[in-house]
């Protein structure tokens, strides 16, 4: 059994891949980055990176995972772990989440790209990303309901609606090149008030 020693090293290894990876992909594309790039720009043989993953996709994958970690530490220190009433963190979220998409490249291009929206494996992927979501929603939403802030009886349910409308704005609004910061901004605030507005108990 390999040494605590070797096994650090091959997790180092391994992210450093996802790492020079993760910026080749985002320069030229998923469609056009091969295998022997990614392991000439991360000094080794190619026999070697297919010891860490046996495919491109699998090199993906792995990068799109450490971007969607990295956007869930984001929320989590922004807004889930704050100190604030459930409309506000559900506010927070989105806002949040809409303005950071831009700065993970391939998270980004995933959301961007019909061909790589359309991929199996991307797929399954996005999946289990708004899985995560749907999940953190509904905790936010239950907490809501406890407090006696939201009327609703669906908090699974309603947790998937909003998790699908903001695919749906990612489309219109982050993905839309010309829209500035400001626009962008506007438009978050103006959507949040219609999407949550719904569901405050009066």
């Amino acid at each position: 059994m390999p040494s605590e020693k070797i096994l650090k090293k091959r997790e180092r290894q391994r992210a450093n891949i996802i790492e020079i990876a993760g910026e080749i992909f985002a320069t030229h594309g998923f469609k056009k980055t091969t295998m022997d790039e990614i392991a000439k720009a991360a000094n080794m043989g190619k026999s070697s990176l297919y010891y860490y993953f046996k495919s491109k996709e699998e090199v993906f994958i792995a990068v799109i995972k450490a971007e969607a970690t990295i956007l869930a530490e984001k929320l989590q220190e922004k807004v889930i772990s704050q100190d604030i009433s459930p409309i506000e963190k559900l506010k927070a979220y989105v806002h949040v989440r809409m303005t950071y998409l831009k700065e993970l490249a391939n998270y980004y291009a995933l959301l961007k790209s019909d061909y790589l929206s359309n991929l199996a494996f991307t797929e399954k992927l996005r999946k289990n990303i708004d899985k995560n979501e749907e999940a953190t929603f509904q905790q936010i939403l239950e907490e809501g309901i406890r407090k006696g802030i939201f009327q609703l009886t669906g908090p699974k349910f309603t947790a998937i609606t909003i998790v699908n409308a903001l695919k749906g704005l990612e489309h219109a609004l982050i993905l839309r090149e010309e829209i500035s910061e400001e626009q962008l901004q506007a438009h978050l605030e103006q959507t949040i008030n219609i999407l949550f507005h719904g569901i405050l108990k009066r």
